[in-house]
Parts: C-alpha cells; structure tokens; sequence
C-alpha cells in the first residue's frame, strides 16, 4: 500500500500542472491514467486536431481559387500521410511525459483508478503496487480548467482540506 500527499488522476494539462506544482513544493505525488500519458489536448484533441483541419482548409482555400489565378485541379489530401505527420508529434508525447513525472519525482500508475472508500484510491489489480492510498488532508482536483462550482453537482470530485 503507497501512500501519497496527492495523488492526480490524468495527464492532461492541469493534471499535469497540479502535480508537478505540489511536488515543486515537496508534497509526494502520484498520477495516475487509464490511457497513454499526455491527456487529450496533446494526444487527440487540440493539437493534433489543429493540424487535420489545418491541411482541410488549405485544400478548401485552394479550390476556391482554381482558375483565379492558381491551377488547383490535383490538390488533394493524402489522409494516411495526414495521420503519418500528425503521428511524428502526438507518439512521442506518453513517454516523454511520464518520464518528465519521473525525473521530477513523481510516482507514475498506469491504469483506472477508482475510489475505493473514503481515503483510498485503487488502480486495477495488473498495476504493480495497487491499491494506491492517498493521505485525506491534501487533496487537489484538476477538471481542464472548470472550477468545481461549474460542474453539475453530480460531477464535482471530492475535496478536503
């Protein structure tokens, strides 16, 4: 059984930024992810979504200006070289982060996590050193930049002091 000052489910953006934070300031850490380290903004949502739409709108521009003074009648999007660029920025990112959490101290938990009972956060049983306890008087919640007053009642994660 492991026992943390706080333990942060996802590695999104403010996942990321609660942890390395408290660590910064000397609390232990875990963080834990169901799914390849680096959240959704970096893996599947923003930035590589940015880029697909990106090439979708060149192709877009450049057909509205066929025979305006550029020839555009083989423009095309190649989808697989699409996905084969997008990949050379969005692969990388699960092990540079969780060696990023390492070299700064933080203990690293692949798997879903679950609240078991109060004080206690479980990560399934293939994960070494599961279940995961974490310590009630230090508890941080990062919900991707919503405060917890603007989530629905039923959606708002447990706090503590």
């Amino acid at each position: 059984m492991h026992k943390f000052d706080l333990i942060v489910i996802g590695t999104g953006a403010a996942a990321s930024a609660a942890a390395f934070k408290c660590r910064k300031a000397g609390w232990s850490v875990a963080i834990i992810d169901s799914r390849p380290f680096g959240g959704t903004c970096q893996l599947r949502g923003c930035d590589p979504k940015k880029v697909l739409v990106g090439v979708g709108a060149l192709i877009d521009a450049v057909r509205r200006m066929n025979r305006k003074g550029l020839k555009s009648e083989g423009a095309h999007i190649d989808w697989a070289e699409s996905m084969l660029f997008k990949r050379t920025f969005t692969d990388p990112v699960p092990q540079r982060q969780e060696e990023a959490f390492q070299k700064s101290g933080i203990a690293t938990f692949h798997g879903v996590a679950r609240f078991a009972k109060p004080g206690r956060i479980e990560v399934g049983s293939d994960v070494p050193g599961s279940p995961v306890r974490f310590d009630r008087h230090r508890r941080q919640t990062a919900t991707a930049g919503h405060s917890r007053r603007e989530l629905p009642e039923y959606q708002r994660p447990i706090s503590g002091t």
